[in-house]
């Protein structure tokens, strides 16, 4: 059972309760005994005064009337009065076995000393004072009062009575109230487990439904609801990788299958082999640049692609990625690649991934450009940013398609696939180079005004960066 977080919060809760009950019993008790005494000495007080005032000059020897102190039927308390030499001059306790008076308190009242006392009789505990009377400067006469201290025991006792039959009850109650709460509480928790324990990779749709307060347990279901939401979206994302990769991969070997079929077939010629080796060879390239991309991808994925940082100049950089491009694709297409000149601008950064990036933005703006458009690149530095932007002339990108782009093995027009042997993946694999020096790719376009590309990257490395 204590194993239960409802049973050990439940127990941490009584255990408290009864220490804090404990306590404040504690507490009541001694606050309440305090004031009885106190308000048992200011009674006695009060009646030795009354009595001194009352106390007669009869020749020289002190004298007290019985209406002054008439005796107690019930013998729970007595006055007496003692002349200045201690002879007993005045009595009204009514018990047969009285306290009997106290010498040495008499005797310290003679020399002017007060005394308060408690003595035992008959197993009633009484309460005395012992006070000197003054007359003329003088020790006139003594008196003593006592008074009975049964009402003062016979109150505690019933407090501790009522304590004794309280404490377990309340207790009781709260460990039942604390149980009750307790599963109140933790009853979301309950069913996250339940539905933890259904969930599986391959149904990922279930959520805690649970109007709850925004307390610790909503925000826990909540977050757990959110989590839910990610994996789900996570498993789907690589259930399409999977499905797009395998597509990809498919093409490209079954084009080889087929020449090599029809090669088999029948005797060729020299030259009819060697043109069914080159289509096999340009198979084959398509899935090494396939692979080679799934392989960046998937090293991006799992956080082992580690950049190796050096300070680049970005001009240069850029310039050496628009001759690469203007000497291979654009030139066949008399596309005008252009360098807009910009500042001298030096970041930290992975050279070799950062071409590829630019690489990447230059060819796809190429591909999707008509014959003799024109593609720009220029670079700035904006608020401790290297900022490079690659605009192109070309027929642009509706908006249904603009927010996918960057998703990988998404391609505007499945039609224009097989005419630019593309996969889908630089746009991807540029934005994780991107993310992965700290910033950010974006693409604005409208259909029919052409297309931009703005990359963005810290000038210096930063600590949240990785």
């Amino acid at each position: 059972m204590l194993r239960s977080i409802r049973v050990r919060l439940t127990l941490w809760y009584v255990v408290m309760l009864a220490a804090i009950l404990a306590a404040f019993s504690a507490g009541v008790y001694l606050a309440l005994r305090a004031n009885l005494y106190s308000n048992l000495n200011d009674s006695l007080d009060s009646k030795a005064a009354a009595i001194g005032a009352a106390v007669q000059d009869g020749g020289g020897r002190p004298q007290l009337t019985p209406d002054a102190a008439p005796p107690d039927p019930d013998g729970e308390q007595f006055v007496r009065l003692f002349d200045a030499s201690g002879a007993l001059v005045f009595d009204n306790s009514t018990v047969e076995a009285g306290v009997l008076p106290d010498s040495d308190a008499v005797t310290a009242a003679a020399e002017g000393a007060t005394d308060r006392r408690t003595e035992s009789v008959s197993g009633d505990d009484v309460r005395i004072l012992t006070v000197p009377v003054y007359r003329d400067g003088s020790v006139f006469a003594i008196a003593q009062v006592g008074k009975s201290e049964g009402d003062v025991h016979d109150t505690l006792r019933t407090l501790l009575l009522i304590i004794a039959a309280a404490y377990p009850l309340t207790l009781g109650l709260a460990s039942a109230g604390g149980v009750f709460l307790a599963g109140r509480a933790l009853g979301p928790i309950g069913r996250v487990t339940t539905m933890a324990r259904r969930l599986s990779a391959e149904d990922l749709n279930q959520r805690i439904e649970a109007d709850l307060p925004d307390d610790e347990v909503g925000r826990l279901v909540t977050t757990f609801n959110e989590m839910i939401a990610r994996l789900d979206a996570a498993f789907r994302r690589q259930r399409q990788f999977t499905a797009d990769a395998s597509h990809e991969l498919r093409t490209p070997l079954t084009a080889i299958k087929g020449q090599t079929e029809v090669a088999l077939q029948q005797e060729r010629s020299a030259e009819g082999y060697r043109d069914v080796l080159r289509a096999v060879n340009s198979q084959a390239d398509r899935m090494i640049r396939l692979v080679g991309s799934l392989l960046t991808l998937a090293r991006a994925d799992s956080g082992g692609a580690a950049l190796t940082l050096e300070q680049v100049d970005l001009g240069k950089l850029l310039a050496d990625a628009a001759d690469q491009i203007a000497s291979a694709t654009a030139a066949a297409k008399q596309i005008e690649v252009r360098v807009s000149g910009g500042p001298e601008v030096h970041l930290s950064a992975d050279e070799d991934l950062l071409l590829q990036l630019v690489l990447n933005l230059l060819d796809n703006a190429v591909k999707y450009s008509p014959p003799g458009a024109s593609v720009t690149i220029s670079w700035a530095a904006e608020d401790g940013d290297a900022v490079v932007r690659v605009s192109d002339t070309g027929p642009g990108i509706a908006p249904e398609h603009l927010k996918h782009i960057f998703d990988r093995f998404y391609r505007v027009e499945e039609s224009r696939a097989s005419e630019t042997a593309g996969f889908g993946l630089g746009l991807s694999i540029s934005r994780w180079i991107a993310e992965a020096h700290g910033g950010t790719l974006a693409a604005e376009s409208l259909p029919g005004s052409g297309s931009t590309f703005t990359l963005r990257i810290p000038l210096e490395r930063r600590s949240d960066s990785s």
